[in-house]
């Protein structure tokens, strides 16, 4: 949830500077503060929902029997039947929620996402699905959280700088996201997923991972124009991570790395900010 929120915050404030150059940025961030409920809300819902469409099947179970037990699926604290039932609810009611918050399109597209990496079993299909499934699912989120937040009529409203921000964001999950495989190869191998450790070998996935880390932790301040303190930043976290991938070849040290990745990606996300805030304090400098 917290990276679609501070995604949508940071996306809201860059969409108000675009279209507004002399925009005030407390009013701005109370406007679209007023909205986070809403964002929260449909992020939780859809959220739930992946949940229990991921974790209800027979090869999610036995994975997270292995990897995951506390869960409630292979705990025994809900069966695959009730879990079902419960999704057959919450699919209705998340699609009117959605409609509601205009936004029904990239929820029935988040749908069918889902369906095509659980049911279809494109998460074992083969670690280029999986990721690309993974990163145009979660940028769908960013994007719905975005229109939400900003009280647009769907995501096409969004601005072109916004759009491509998005392509940003999904070619970097797509390259990055297997570092959530790290720890569950244990899980993955008996479930026969095809992750990428386990097709091209964990070494190269450790070694690429980590190098693609770095390249996007340069390229990704370059889009959004920024000085030298927005790429320390970024470079500061991407290396740890990359050290981390690297260096450290046990489950708890690549749980650690899978907590790194999301920070980093935090951070990728509060760069549009970083970006309205040195406009706002060059415009205020000139005037001066």
């Amino acid at each position: 949830m917290a990276p679609t929120t501070i995604f949508a915050i940071c996306c809201g404030l860059a969409e108000h500077a675009a279209q507004e150059p002399s925009v005030n940025i407390q009013i701005t961030l109370l406007k679209l503060f007023k909205r986070l409920p809403h964002v929260l809300i449909w992020t939780w819902s859809n959220l739930l929902l992946e949940d229990l469409a991921n974790q209800r099947l027979p090869a999610s179970i036995l994975e997270d029997s292995l990897n995951k037990p506390w869960r409630p699926l292979p705990s025994n604290r809900i069966t695959p039947d009730e879990t079902r039932h419960l999704l057959l609810w919450l699919i209705p009611l998340v699609t009117l929620l959605s409609w509601h918050l205009n936004v029904a399109k990239e929820s029935i597209l988040g749908f069918v996402f889902i369906w095509m990496y659980n049911d279809l079993e494109g998460s074992g299909e083969g670690w280029f699905i999986r990721n690309a499934l993974n990163a145009v699912a979660l940028a769908n989120w960013d994007a719905a959280a975005t229109s939400i937040i900003l009280e647009r009529n769907g995501s096409a409203e969004l601005t072109n700088r916004t759009w491509m921000w998005l392509c940003a964001v999904v070619a970097v999950i797509m390259t990055t996201v297997q570092v959530q495989d790290l720890p569950d190869m244990h899980g993955d191998r008996a479930a026969d997923r095809k992750t990428m450790p386990l097709v091209v070998g964990e070494k190269v996935t450790r070694w690429l991972t980590a190098a693609v880390v770095i390249i996007w932790s340069f390229i990704c301040p370059r889009i959004w124009d920024l000085e030298v303190f927005g790429y320390v930043l970024v470079m500061t976290l991407g290396s740890l991570l990359a050290t981390c991938v690297v260096c450290y070849r046990t489950v708890a040290p690549d749980r650690l790395a899978w907590k790194l990745w999301c920070w980093w990606m935090m951070v990728l996300f509060i760069l549009p900010v970083y970006r309205v805030l040195s406009d706002t304090i060059t415009s205020e400098s000139s005037l001066d």
